[in-house]
């Protein structure tokens, strides 16, 4: 279920782009790496080669050279001579290898063992993406199509390197050699105190090989988690990481924590500058309605002295009333007069033009004067509201381009009382 599932991810992953992705994305960053980091980094990851071919030994060492890493030749070991003089020249070969091979100079070094081609059988197949999941066993029920040799006598390894999606099909690298081979030379390299981690085909080279023939029984567990100079560096990353990202939440908790409190402080003053001009329109809307109540009709005394001064001289009044009525939310201020004229009707229209009353009409028809020139009439009107005189000086004051404010602001003093004239009697009162 888990080799199904893997098979699934991988090729989803492929279908995607993700490894010529990392590919493209590791050559883009390589070169940004400082030359000589880079160098030591491959230097390190470069195992050495212990290579047998033509009837000797050939170890290979990587080395710096130029700003670049390549395997140099640190000792040449004939295995045809006396096996003591072999066993102690391949022993003093791998005792040198310490800094390369093992953390330590107590640990045997670890390295690769290249067996000659001509002693390794390599091919390259096509095959069916299907039998990924279980291509070692594909192949090895069908080994006798590649090699003469049975099963039990090889050691054979394959690696997937390329794959067509198209066609559903892969590439497959494989290669064989014969087990009493890998083990002499897995044998010899372990007899002159080294650790053999990988056999593969030759010539030695550099670069990762994907093939190994070792048995999987046989291979040694990685030891790459034990050493202190992978995971050290590894920590030190990883708190560099975790520091780049708490350090950042830290300072802007402690700017919004700083930021939260100016705001608090902020949001309780405008509340009491909120709660003042509350308490300022309250006080202002208690003085303006006392003006408001007072000086939104005309007085009584200053009607009488409107009406004095429009009427003409040919006129009496002999009853003036001033009634008070509502429709609905509005409030209206009535006036009546009854009295003798020359002209009743022309009084309409002398009252209007006095901007005092409006809506003025005959209450009843004119009645003529028996004997006389005159006529009895009997007006009504609708007083008209006036302008208190704090909104009128407001409205002076402000620019002409301002909108007029409805809203009557309280003066600092109460406006003196200004005495009225005395009013004129009207003619026969």
């Amino acid at each position: 279920m888990l080799d199904k599932l893997e098979m699934r991810l991988r090729d989803a992953a492929h279908r995607a782009g993700l490894p010529r992705f990392w590919t493209w994305w590791i050559g883009e960053l390589a070169p940004l790496v400082p030359a000589a980091p880079r160098s030591e980094i491959q230097r390190r990851r470069t195992r050495p080669i212990l290579e047998f071919c033509h009837g000797e030994a050939i170890l290979w060492t990587p080395q710096l050279k130029d700003g670049d890493v390549t395997l140099v030749q640190a000792a040449r070991i004939v295995l045809s001579g006396d096996s003591a003089s072999v066993a102690a020249a391949g022993r003093d070969a791998i005792a040198a290898l310490a800094p390369y091979g093992s953390s330590t100079q107590s640990t045997a070094p670890r390295i690769v063992v290249a067996l000659a081609p001509r002693q390794v059988l390599r091919k390259e197949l096509v095959l069916p993406a299907a039998v990924e999941e279980d291509l070692r066993r594909t192949l090895a029920y069908d080994l006798d199509r590649h090699t003469p040799f049975r099963q039990e006598q090889l050691y054979l390894d394959v690696a997937v390197v390329g794959r067509d999606l198209a066609k559903r099909t892969i590439r497959v690298q494989w290669a064989a050699a014969l087990r009493n081979v890998v083990d002499a030379a897995r044998k010899q390299a372990e007899d002159w105190g080294a650790v053999v981690v990988a056999v593969v085909p030759g010539p030695a080279a550099m670069g990762r090989q994907k093939l190994n023939l070792l048995p999987a029984e046989g291979r040694p567990r990685p030891r790459l988690w034990r050493r202190w100079q992978v995971w050290a560096p590894m920590a030190l990353v990883a708190i560099v990481a975790l520091a780049a990202v708490l350090v950042p939440l830290a300072q802007k908790r402690e700017y919004t924590v700083a930021l939260l409190g100016q705001t608090e402080e902020a949001r309780v003053q405008a509340e009491g500058a909120d709660a003042l001009r509350r308490e300022f329109e309250r006080q202002q809307n208690d003085y303006n309605y006392v003006l408001a109540k007072k000086y939104s009709w005309p007085g009584t005394i200053q009607i009488l002295d409107d009406v004095t001064r429009v009427l003409p001289d040919d006129t009496w009044i002999t009853q003036l009333e001033m009634k008070t009525t509502v429709k609905g939310k509005d409030i209206q201020r009535e006036v009546f007069m009854r009295g003798e004229s020359a002209n009743g009707g022309r009084l309409i229209s002398l009252l209007e033009d006095s901007r005092l009353v409006d809506q003025v009409v005959l209450r009843s028809p004119t009645t003529k004067l028996q004997p006389g020139p005159g006529e009895v009439f009997d007006l009504g009107g609708v007083l008209r509201a006036s302008t208190p005189p704090v909104q009128r000086a407001a409205e002076a004051n402000a620019p002409s381009s301002a909108p007029m404010s409805a809203t009557v602001a309280p003066a600092t003093t109460p406006p003196p009382a200004t005495p009225p004239p005395p009013a004129t009697p009207p003619p026969g009162s």
